[in-house]
């Protein structure tokens, strides 16, 4: 069951009301009107009263759509994909809005609630932007809209920047895990702030003919649509670079441990050769009953182990 709410704006006020103040609006044309439906669908009535096309209501009845913008004979359609949730971690879900923005009429749809909608569905100035133009209502909708985004996007700038100092202190793989997931996520967001910035642009192309205020506000919407890319881009390209410096660190590190490993092994090589040739049982074996060649063997291995690590340290390996 459709959610439907109606604002009417005729003689100087703004009447409020659901699908029967939508009907004395059809008898008695006057003012404009707009209608705000959440739900699954569009009542037929509502398609039918407004005239709209059905490729345009199928688009805007599916889960998941790329966001676009078509223009009819009456109406342009817009759908962009609006926050339900979002972190600053870049925990997000998305819900689709569409806007079917008429000379008189705008009606927008969407099947979760929309922060965007309701803030100026209740909004006092909003009379005043439609008087204007319904596009003015339209571009201050998706302007909330950007600007959400907009503002978590800075807020894991903070984020970011706590990562960055963590790379080359953190020792396990938290850091390393934070940073792929921020990853895979900025990947999801880019491409909706692709989709949003070419729609923007093609609002302002497709009516380049609206008044100087109108486009002023559209290129405002454009503009944010713009740096969301371009933030998006860059902290993409960041995470990737900071994920290159953890594993270089962590390659560094292990670097280290294998150098001193091998040191080790190179010192002790030749002192368990010695002691192995000692070792075996042969009664024929010279030395073997030299009165003093258990403390000569000693001395020589002391020597040898001593040489080594003179020759690493020198070598700057130790």
């Amino acid at each position: 069951m459709a959610n439907i709410r109606v604002q009417w704006f005729v003689e100087g006020e703004i009447r409020e009301g659901h699908l029967d103040l939508l009907q004395q609006y059809w008898q008695s044309p006057h003012g404009k009107i707009w209608v705000d439906v959440q739900g699954d669908d569009i009542p037929a009535d509502i398609v039918k009263g407004f005239g709209l096309h059905e490729l345009s209501v199928s688009d805007a009845k599916r889960l998941r759509h790329p966001p676009k913008v078509e223009a009819f004979d009456d109406y342009t359609y817009i759908l962009q994909r609006g926050i339900e949730t979002l972190s600053t971690e870049l925990e997000f879900s998305h819900v689709q809005i569409s806007l079917f923005l008429g000379e008189r009429f705008l009606l927008t749809f969407h099947q979760k609630p929309s922060y965007s909608i309701n803030h100026w569905w209740s909004d006092a100035e909003r009379q005043r932007w439609v008087q204007l133009d319904f596009s003015y209502l339209s571009a201050r909708i998706l302007n909330t809209l950007a600007s959400r985004y907009l503002e978590t996007l800075l807020e894991f700038e903070g984020l970011l920047t706590e990562l960055e100092d963590q790379v080359y202190s953190d020792t396990t793989d938290n850091t390393l895990n934070a940073l792929n997931r921020y990853r895979s996520r900025l990947r999801k967001l880019r491409r909706v702030f692709y989709y949003h910035e070419k729609t923007s642009k093609s609002l302002l192309e497709l009516h380049g003919d609206w008044p100087g205020d109108v486009l002023y506000h559209w290129q405002d919407v454009y503009d944010k649509n713009e740096r969301l890319c371009t933030l998006c881009d860059m902290y993409y390209e960041l995470t990737g670079d900071l994920v290159d410096g953890f594993l270089s660190m962590a390659s560094h590190r292990l670097n280290k441990t294998m150098q001193i490993l091998t040191v080790i092994t190179a010192i002790f090589v030749p002192l368990g050769f010695l002691a192995g040739l000692y070792g075996m049982n042969f009664d024929y074996i010279p030395e073997l009953k030299f009165q003093y060649g258990y403390f000569w063997l000693l001395g020589s291995m002391g020597v040898i182990a001593v040489s080594l690590i003179s020759l690493f340290k020198l070598k700057k390996w130790l």
